[in-house]
């Protein structure tokens, strides 16, 4: 066990200087640990959530008190950054009284669509944090807003953190800079109005953002304050840090060599391989290019920083074998599941679940992560394998019968 005794007097005592009286770190750790309702929720980096919320405060109607106070001061402000002419003015909004708008949530895939019948106007919003545009989405939402509703003008937002340019001309773009400034000044100028549960939960939401999302937090500044200070201990951390994708790779290892009924094939950072031992049949070992085994057919274990999925994968072999087993699964849909209606020329993946997603990582503590992947992969075993293996051992059997 390494002991300060033992450890580099220079390396200790740059680690010494950033714990010991440090005001900077203690005052990082007092606000870090400011209980935050949005936090709490895991809320910080999932699009839905922050969609929802934002929907909430947009709708007049909802019990917080605003009325359409928010939606007005988000509409105005982002048609008057706009570069071009948009079908309504913020003079105009200020003048209408948008009580009975509708507020609707992934209509039609529409993050937020807001409807106005008495003024004819429609807004759409696409929020994006983390993840980017995708098949001209932003063009087909309009068009289908424009069909259900051909009379209404249009107002197309793109929301993202830093306020990005979208694809589509149509849309202006908003940052949630924006509906952090919102929300601070609707906290500030209505205190005395608003119930003391709204101006908390607005609070919160507008902590989460500065902390989180748009920067220029107090939090911010003080890690870049920390960092110039004390950057080689920083960095001497850094290097040392936890890996949790590696820690994932050991902990399915041992999941997989613990189990009596199951072999390991592989292993990397990346990819972990295993067969159950019953499938580990003469046939399926006649592959070439993939694995040291030869083994054609192998469940695979993807690990990734950012997701985790297990997969039942038909690698290279002989064609007449690897068309057998892919007309096998074929027919058997569930359990198996074909990625393509047609076989790969050398990888195809008949089978495939999700371990764990993106948003699971966010908040979770290694131990709630690898107790999430013992659970998935126990149900696996107890209802997806067995159905898996009723199927294949006497198909494949029969045609290593054929093949002798």
């Amino acid at each position: 066990m390494q002991t300060a005794s033992n450890i580099d007097p220079e390396i200790l005592k740059i680690l010494q200087e950033l714990v010991v009286h440090n005001p900077e770190l203690e005052k990082l750790e007092s606000l870090l640990d400011r209980f935050n309702i949005f936090e709490a929720l895991g809320a910080i980096r999932q699009e839905v959530r922050h969609s929802d919320f934002l929907a909430f405060l947009l709708n007049p109607r909802q019990n917080h008190g605003l009325g359409d106070v928010f939606i007005k001061r988000l509409l105005q402000d982002a048609i008057a950054q706009a570069d071009s002419t948009q079908v309504i003015s913020p003079i105009e909004l200020d003048l209408w009284d948008l009580g009975n708008i509708e507020i609707r949530r992934e209509w039609q895939s529409i993050d937020i669509l807001i409807l106005d019948d008495e003024h004819h106007f429609a807004v759409v919003i696409e929020n994006k944090i983390y993840s980017g545009e995708h098949d001209d989405q932003l063009s087909r939402y309009r068009q289908v807003v424009q069909q259900h509703y051909p009379k209404f003008g249009i107002v197309g937002l793109f929301l993202t953190p830093d306020g990005s340019i979208a694809s589509n001309p149509d849309y202006i773009p908003i940052s949630y800079a924006l509906i952090c400034q919102l929300a601070e000044d609707i906290v500030r100028n209505r205190e005395t109005t608003l119930g003391r549960d709204v101006l908390e939960l607005m609070s919160h939401y507008a902590e989460m953002l500065r902390r989180y999302i748009v920067g220029e937090s107090e939090i911010e500044k003080l890690c870049q304050q920390i960092y110039r200070k004390h950057q080689r201990a920083l960095d001497l951390i850094y290097e040392y840090r936890p890996d949790l994708q590696a820690e994932i790779k050991d902990y399915l290892c041992e999941l997989i060599e613990s189990n009596p009924l199951l072999e390991l094939d592989h292993s990397s950072k990346t990819n972990t391989f295993f067969i159950p031992k019953k499938w580990d049949l003469p046939i399926l070992q006649q592959g070439q290019g993939w694995t040291r085994s030869g083994r054609i057919l192998l469940f695979q274990f993807d690990n990734r920083p950012e997701w985790l999925k297990l997969s039942l994968v038909l690698g290279p072999g002989p064609d007449h074998i690897r068309q057998r087993v892919f007309e096998i699964v074929s027919l058997n849909e569930p359990p198996f599941k074909r990625s393509f209606k047609a076989i790969g020329k050398m990888w195809s993946t008949v089978y495939s679940r999700s371990i764990l997603t993106k948003n699971f990582y966010v908040d979770k503590s290694p131990e709630e992560i690898l107790a999430e992947i013992s659970r998935k992969y126990n149900e696996f075993l107890d209802h997806e394998l067995p159905k898996m293996e009723a199927i294949l051992i006497t198909e494949i059997a029969n045609l290593g019968n054929e093949q002798q």
